[in-house]
């Protein structure tokens, strides 16, 4: 009897990789033998298979519950939410689990996304810009109560305005909100074209978790109508406006590292010795050799 193994089906375990992650549906049950709460992990479709149980206090969840977007009143709720586990590379620290909640559309959702995408192509108005060559004035479009994500890159950016090397303008908005939204884009619209910025930053990730202002058709299309280049600080999963930047990604480091890989290629491009042959010449002494001083009327 001959038996066919699938291909594969032999392959020793391994984490998933970054770009595949595990979908899971986590539900908190209250626990009465021991103190704190019980963490149960199921198959990300309701009803499936259990994956574990997981003890963990009630001050640690509150806290992780707060980085995933929900308040500590979910707690003693039996609602279970989608998280998703992805498995980063850092250089220096190593691998590392990172556990957020889920923002994956619904195939209805994403239908709807690359319909829009599809109707603004065939109108010339999806148009994936690139990056810019110069950065010294900066649009940013930030979430208005200071959300992880834009906190952790605000005082980089900040430090650059006061250095006088990027102009940084900051326009805070409810990312919820998605008229407030499109209104903020339009003023960012407005601001390039008066004042000749030469990007727009948007905070998608700090957004409320299943949001879907970044998909709004009117959000969209004030995105697409930008004349600058768009950065966005995304979330764990890309939205429309996301895959309209010319660079996006949820590690505030990384978008830090293109913002100054912009300010590098201005420097790289820089006549070095034609600026420093000025500096000499508008800092030397007014004095001519021999200490006789410079004629100070006009020779005639």
């Amino acid at each position: 009897m001959n038996i066919t193994v699938p291909a594969g089906a032999q392959d020793p375990a391994r984490p998933p990789a970054s770009q595949d992650g595990l979908a899971a549906l986590l539900r908190v049950l209250p626990h009465r033998y021991k103190p704190g709460l019980r963490a149960l992990l199921t198959g990300p479709a309701p009803g499936g298979p259990a994956l574990g149980h997981v003890y963990v206090g009630d001050e640690w969840l509150a806290s992780a519950l707060g980085l995933l977007g929900r308040g500590p009143t979910w707690i003693r709720s039996g609602e279970p939410i989608p998280i998703r586990f992805d498995l980063e590379y850092d250089a220096r620290l190593g691998p590392r689990l990172v556990i957020s909640a889920s923002d994956w559309p619904t195939p209805a959702q994403a239908a709807a996304d690359a319909e829009l995408r599809r109707t603004l192509e065939e109108q010339g108005r999806w148009r994936q810009r690139r990056a810019p060559e110069r950065l010294r004035q900066l649009f940013a479009l930030v979430p208005e109560n200071d959300g992880p994500r834009w906190a952790a890159l605000a005082l980089q950016l900040q430090n650059l305005d006061e250095c006088r090397i990027v102009s940084l303008a900051v326009r805070p908005v409810d990312l919820d909100d998605a008229d407030a939204v499109h209104e903020a884009l339009r003023d960012a619209a407005e601001f390039v074209h008066w004042t000749g910025a030469d990007a727009v930053l948007v905070v998608t990730g700090d957004r409320r978790t299943g949001g879907r202002t970044f998909s709004d058709p009117r959000v969209v299309e004030a995105a697409c109508d930008l004349s600058a280049p768009l950065i966005t600080l995304a979330g764990p999963v890309p939205t429309p406006v996301d895959a309209l930047a010319w660079r996006s990604s949820p590690i505030p480091g990384a978008v830090q590292a293109a913002i100054e890989e912009v300010v590098r290629g201005e420097l790289a491009r820089a006549d070095r010795a034609r600026l420093d042959r000025i500096a000499e010449v508008l800092t030397r002494p007014r004095t001519a050799p021999g200490d006789e001083a410079w004629p100070s009327d006009a020779p005639f």
